[in-house]
């Protein structure tokens, strides 16, 4: 008959295994921390919008889903009627001039895809997408910073992500009224946009659109304009 093992023994082998499960552990949670630091570095775009602090809260399913004055105050206005606050990112008059012909040519991006996927004839969702600019408001972020994402390891403008805490976003938007929030270099404007106009277009047209139109206009590209961006990357793909 084999002996059984002696007390000493005993406890040898648990401690032995009591220390490999720590070191398990511990590697399990040593790659689980540098995940979440790449995923922190991954400038992404986010939904998430933040609490109303300025004012009564919009409206939601009556026109116009506009923010009043006192929630939004606007200090620049483009040629199509968007209104904007700055917070003092474009430090020239010729830089206010380019940001604000840029947040146009988002638009008429926008326009022109929403267009092709219009019902024919549909004239009261024309007429809708035709008054959106004067009713969209677009607030340039100013507590961002250049970061770089390990995927692309392009550095590019984005602030702090309300959504996912640690991670960055280079545009968010309002689910209850018509307001973005994008970095100066403009970076992400367009796919928020589309969202906004769809938002506008679903709560206020007499037959909402059957069309998707965030699926098929949710590569609006990107746009250099002309404000010093450096050392972000973001512009190296981007249309003149």
């Amino acid at each position: 008959m084999r002996a059984a093992p002696a007390d000493g023994v005993r406890r040898g082998a648990a401690r032995g295994r009591f220390r490999a499960a720590i070191r398990r552990a511990s590697a399990a949670a040593l790659a689980l921390a540098i995940s979440n630091a790449l995923v922190a570095c991954e400038p992404a775009q986010s939904t998430g919008y933040p609490p109303n602090e300025t004012g009564a809260p919009a409206e939601v399913g009556t026109r116009p889903l506009q923010l009043s004055p006192t929630e939004f105050a606007t200090d620049l206005v483009t040629p199509a009627g968007i209104r904007v606050k700055t917070n003092g990112q474009y430090k020239t008059e010729a830089a206010r001039k380019a940001a604000a012909l840029a947040i146009d040519r988002y638009w008429n991006e926008v326009r022109s895809c929403a267009a092709g996927v219009e019902r024919p004839g549909d004239t009261d969702v024309h007429d809708l997408t035709d008054e959106f600019p004067r009713y969209l408001a677009v607030e340039i972020a100013n507590n961002w910073k250049v970061v770089e994402g390990p995927a692309t390891h392009h550095r590019m403008q984005a602030f702090p992500s309300l959504e996912r805490r640690g991670s960055w976003s280079t545009a968010r938007r309002r689910e209850d009224a018509l307001y973005i929030v994008v970095v100066p270099e403009l970076n992400g404007l367009g796919p928020q946009m589309v969202n906004e106009l769809n938002l506008w277009l679903m709560k206020n047209a007499n037959v909402p659109p059957t069309a998707d139109l965030v699926a098929a206009c949710a590569s609006v590209a990107c746009l250099r304009f002309n404000y010093n961006n450096a050392p972000s990357q973001t512009w190296n793909e981007c249309k003149q």
